[in-house]
């Protein structure tokens, strides 16, 4: 499991990250934006409980290397310590 830092419902910072031949670009979105991702991103950030994002796939868009992608995005994710978790 991974814990993923929210601010206001969405992602504190753009993030990239590459896994195979598949690329994923997550950019956080305004409150109210809602979600722009694909069939596949989009049912992980349900489950994780990510309300407004931005995700671009490139590359392969075999469902299970973006996953991985994502998850890996996910992951690279930090937020600094002066800003409030919510």
């Amino acid at each position: 499991m991974i814990e993923i830092p929210l601010k206001e419902g969405t992602i504190p910072h753009d993030v990239k990250s590459k896994f195979g031949p598949s690329i994923v670009i997550l950019k956080p979105a305004s409150k109210g934006h809602g979600m722009v991702a694909g069939r596949t991103v989009r049912a992980l950030f349900d489950v994780c409980g990510v309300k407004d994002i931005t995700c671009k796939c490139l590359g392969s868009t075999n469902p299970i290397n973006v996953l991985y992608a994502t998850t890996k995005a996910l992951r690279k994710i930090k937020i600094r310590s002066d800003e409030n978790e919510t």
